[in-house]
């Protein structure tokens, strides 16, 4: 997994040929498909999940991506 761009709640990382969104609302972090640029793809989420804070599912994305 590498990360594209990363803000306090958002990052863009791309992972197996692939890119995506993790996106944490303070209450979930959420992973989501997208495009190079961050722009999601579809709003059905494809891992993350409630309580997790978005340095945990960066840290862990490979175990957090469905």
């Amino acid at each position: 997994m590498k990360i594209i761009s990363k803000s306090s709640n958002r990052a863009v990382v791309s992972y197996r040929g692939k890119f995506y969104v993790v996106s944490d609302n303070g209450y979930e972090t959420l992973i989501f498909p997208s495009d190079e640029h961050g722009s999601i793809k579809e709003l059905v989420e494809v891992g993350g999940g409630r309580g997790y804070t978005l340095s945990e599912v960066l840290r862990d994305f490979t175990s957090l991506v469905w």
